[in-house]
């Protein structure tokens, strides 16, 4: 009998080990750095700091929520505080700021500045942007945070040629037919020199 239990412990260990090597490769396919992509001609420093891009609704009829997490690596913790930076078109693809002939719409602006909170995580509204000549629906990021590099990337609904897989995420619609994109970002290590 006393022989049994150490054999039993040791059982118990050795299953234990197994299972973590098992999920050490699901861990590491998810902790993938975002993949980077285009600034665009289009951004501006010092964003207006709001979670809705477009209050008045002049941008565009169908509303958009996109959710997310800011992690950094090697471990893919989540990174509080991480500023998330965004804009995009309005539904007839034109930016704020950029379209002459056209006097901008201060509550409904199609940009922004965000933090993310201590679980790292970001939320913002705004309007469905639109597709224009050449491009498909998309959102420009460019997110930071001390110790990892800046990441400049763009969130896609629809599959385009060149485009990270990535980088491309289902719409899906809520109960009130309000669209809903969840996007998360890994960023990078600064480099240490």
């Amino acid at each position: 009998m006393p022989l049994r239990e150490p054999l039993l412990q040791r059982r118990r260990f050795l299953l234990a080990g197994c299972a973590a090597l098992i999920t050490l490769p699901a861990r590491a396919q998810q902790c993938r750095v975002t993949p980077r992509d285009q600034l665009g001609p289009f951004y501006t420093r010092n964003a207006p700091e709001t979670g809705d891009l477009c209050s008045s609704g002049s941008g565009g009829k169908a509303r958009l929520v996109v959710t997310g997490r800011v992690l950094g690596m090697p471990d893919c913790k989540p990174l509080a505080g991480a500023l998330v930076e965004v804009w995009h078109a309005d539904a007839n693809g034109d930016y704020s700021e950029f379209t002459r002939g056209r006097k901008d719409d201060p509550a409904c602006l199609l940009r922004a500045s965000l933090k993310t909170g201590a679980d790292g995580r970001y939320q913002f509204s705004t309007v469905v942007p639109a597709e224009y000549p050449g491009r498909p629906r998309h959102i420009h990021y460019r997110v930071s945070h001390a110790g990892h590099a800046t990441l400049v990337t763009q969130l896609y609904f629809e599959r385009e040629r060149g485009v990270a897989e990535a980088l491309v995420v289902a719409l899906k619609r809520d109960d009130k037919g309000v669209a809903q994109a969840a996007f998360d970002i890994t960023l990078m290590r600064a480099s240490a020199g």
